[in-house]
C-alpha cells in the first residue's frame, strides 16, 4: 500500500511517498517526491516527479518493493517542460501540456520501464483526457473546442471524439462522437461511459464511436463506474451514499438504495467512490466508508474502514 506525508508545514512542494505493509501497516520505505503529481503505478515500478522546483524537473522511478532508484530522466517533450508522470497498461509515459493554456498542444512521452529513456511519441491536441488502452492502443478523449465551452463545468465537459495511439509509431487514430456526450469519462471492458453532474449516463463504443445507451438516472453526483462481470451490471455512489445500478447492455436501472442515514461531515466537498472486492461493493460518500452485497443491496450497510 501507498499513502503521502508532509514532513513540515515550511517545506514546499515536497511529499513523501510512503509504502505500508498490506499485513502490517509497517512503514516499509519512503522517499520525497513533488506534490503537484501523484505517483503512479507502473509494471516495476512506481513512478513520480522529483522534488527540485515548483513541478519538479525530472520523472523518477522507483522499485515497488525496496523503494531504491530504477531510473531519472528529463520530464519534457517536444511541446512543453510541464509534464504529469501517467501509466498505461502498465507502461510509463509522461503527458505534457502547456499551463495556463487553453489551446495549443499536448505531448506524449513514451518511458522505457527499463532504463527511462524517453521518446517523444505523439502531439496531442490540448486537454485530452487518458483514459487507459484499447488493443494494447492507449486512448484519450479529446474535448470539445476550448472555445466554445469556457463557461463549462470541468466535471459536464463534451467531447468531440476518442483518439487512439499506436505505442510504437504514434499514428493517431480519430473516431468522432456525436451528441456530444458530457461528463466524466471512464474506459471499462471497450465501453465509455461519460457520467454527468445531474445523473445523465452515456455509454460509447469505442471502436467506433457509436453511442449504444443514455440513461437519466434521476440521482446526481455520481461516482466513476465500476464493472461486474458477475452481475454484468455497472455499479455507481454518489456523495449521500444512494448506490445505483445499471444493466451494462441497456442502462436499465436494475436497483437503487437511499440515502445513508449519516455521511458524515463532508458529502459536499468529498468526491464519491466505489470498488469491487470479490464482488462486493465498497463505496465512499462524505467521510464514510461501507460495504454492500450487490444480490441484497437494500441490506444495511456494513461500516467498513474509517477514512481521512
Amino acid at each position: 500500500m501507498y499513502t503521502y506525508e508532509k514532513p513540515g508545514l515550511n517545506v514546499r512542494e515536497t511529499w513523501r511517498l510512503v509504502a505500508l505493509s498490506a499485513d502490517t501497516g509497517k512503514r516499509l520505505w519512503y522517499r520525497p517526491i513533488n506534490e503537484v503529481w501523484p505517483a503512479i503505478l507502473f509494471d516495476g515500478g512506481v513512478l513520480a516527479k522529483s522534488d527540485d522546483g515548483e513541478d519538479g524537473t525530472e520523472f523518477v522511478a522507483f522499485d515497488a518493493r525496496t523503494g531504491k532508484d530504477l531510473w531519472r530522466t528529463p520530464a519534457k517533450s517536444s511541446v512543453t517542460n510541464s509534464c504529469s508522470p501517467l501509466a498505461l497498461d502498465g507502461v510509463p509515459y509522461g503527458l505534457c501540456t502547456q499551463q495556463n493554456s487553453d489551446t495549443g498542444s499536448a505531448g506524449l512521452v513514451r518511458l522505457d520501464p527499463a532504463d527511462g529513456t524517453a521518446h517523444d511519441l505523439a502531439t496531442l491536441p490540448h486537454g485530452v483526457v487518458p483514459l487507459g488502452t484499447t488493443g494494447g492502443q492507449p486512448l484519450f478523449a479529446v474535448p470539445r473546442n476550448a472555445a466554445e465551452d469556457e463557461s463549462v463545468d470541468a466535471a459536464d465537459t463534451p467531447y468531440s471524439s476518442l483518439l487512439r495511439v499506436n505505442p510504437t509509431s504514434g499514428a493517431l487514430v480519430r473516431i468522432p462522437l456525436a451528441g456530444p456526450p458530457r461528463g466524466s469519462a471512464t474506459l471499462l471492458d471497450g465501453v465509455v461511459y461519460f457520467v454527468r453532474p445531474d445523473g445523465t449516463v452515456t455509454a460509447v463504443r469505442v471502436t467506433d464511436g457509436a453511442r449504444l445507451w443514455q440513461r437519466e438516472t434521476q440521482i446526481e453526483n455520481l461516482s466513476k463506474p465500476a464493472l461486474s462481470t458477475t452481475y454484468d451490471d455497472l455499479f455507481f455512489a454518489n456523495r449521500y451514499g444512494r448506490l445505483l445500478a445499471l444493466d451494462r447492455a441497456t442502462g436499465a436501472t436494475r436497483w437503487h438504495t437511499d440515502k445513508l442515514d449519516n455521511p458524515g461531515n463532508s458529502p459536499e466537498t468529498t468526491v464519491p467512490s466505489l470498488l469491487l472486492v470479490k464482488d462486493a461493493i465498497v463505496a465512499v460518500a462524505g467521510d464514510t466508508a461501507f460495504s454492500v452485497r450487490p444480490d441484497r443491496p437494500r441490506a444495511t450497510p456494513k461500516p467498513a474502514a474509517a477514512t481521512h
